[in-house]
């Protein structure tokens, strides 16, 4: 009943997910909200949106910060692996040389990220705090304004173009601002209660099973509250949005490590960097390796691929099965 239970806030996820970046996409354009990379940030922020609620009711409600934690180097690495996915989806060439190699800098800054929560659970009790909050938490957010100011700034002058005609094709004069918003906080609300109860379900299943709280938030967790970036991804493939599918991707990925951060300011014991098992730190070094093997595909830019899928994209399905394989056995 429990696993049941599990599939059924999973599905719940991904289907209010699903609709809340439409909405989102509706709010944007009545409200006049540029469709630049602020829009792109903006859709990013919605699809992570479980990623935040899970891990502040992981850190307050089911008192589990290792399925934070995981949830969120677990979710690093499976936003990656959709590239792997997305890459099935052409036969000539690598996904990776469909899009603009300036995609490189959200990237590097997701690798940046991510290496700076590592060395703080690395590190632990040697970093100091403010309060509860550690260092490192500062540090996370203070690295995450600059890397969405230096990405606006540069991917503003890169999809302008492409984001100008996706808001020429997606058009919501028939419906009302004031009904958009309804629905809009109508789904956001179950998805909150949803999130909200998965934790508590997953520690209950890791308990059951003698399973890590750490591999079954990075696994199970992960790939629930992925879902939305997963399906957001395909649905602007199909569009022939490939730019913008991608960088949501990579822009999920340094807005997921910020929630960190929001976790640690929530989680009021003491700072959550020194209460997280070491085994986060596989899920962290392996976000980093698969985000290293993305800036290679985007800048060696294959002008064709062997198989269907690139190497890179087996590279980065290797790493992520590697990965899980290890933490099953921490």
């Amino acid at each position: 009943m429990l696993w049941l239970f599990f599939v059924l806030l999973m599905l719940i996820i991904f289907f209010t997910g699903k609709r809340l970046v439409k909405y989102g996409d509706m709010i944007a354009e009545k409200l006049n909200i540029g469709r630049t990379t602020v829009g792109v940030i903006f859709v990013a922020s919605i699809t992570s949106l479980p990623e935040l609620i899970t891990g502040i009711s992981s850190v307050t409600y089911a008192d589990t910060p290792d399925i934070a934690a995981g949830d969120i180097f677990g979710s690093c690495m499976f936003n990656l692996l959709i590239l792997a996915f997305l890459d099935a989806f052409f036969r000539d060439k690598p996904i990776t040389t469909k899009v603009h190699h300036g995609l490189t800098l959200s990237t590097a800054f997701g690798i940046i990220m991510i290496t700076i929560a590592g060395m703080g659970i690395f590190l632990g009790d040697f970093i100091p705090t403010v309060g509860w909050i550690s260092y490192t938490s500062i540090l996370i957010i203070f690295v995450y304004l600059i890397a969405v100011k230096i990405v606006t700034d540069y991917e503003r002058r890169l999809i302008a173009t492409s984001v100008k005609k996706a808001a020429e094709e997606l058009l919501y004069e028939k419906v009302t601002t004031r009904e958009i918003f309804f629905r809009y906080i109508a789904n956001a609300s179950v998805l909150v209660i949803a999130a909200i109860l998965l934790p508590k379900v997953g520690k209950t299943i890791a308990h059951q099973y003698n399973l890590t709280e750490t591999f079954f938030g990075t696994l199970f967790v992960a790939l629930t509250t992925s879902l939305p970036e997963f399906a957001v991804s395909i649905a602007a493939i199909k569009l022939n949005m490939i730019t913008i599918s991608v960088a949501n991707i990579l822009g999920s990925n340094i807005f997921n490590i910020f929630i960190l951060a929001v976790d640690d300011i929530f989680y009021t014991k003491g700072s959550i960097f020194t209460d997280l098992s070491g085994s986060n730190m596989t899920g962290a070094f392996s976000a980093v390796l698969m985000s290293s093997v993305v800036i290679i595909g985007l800048i060696y830019r294959a002008e064709r691929k062997p198989m269907r899928l690139a190497f890179e994209s087996i590279a980065l399905i290797v790493i992520y099965v590697v990965s899980m394989f290890i933490l099953f056995l921490e």
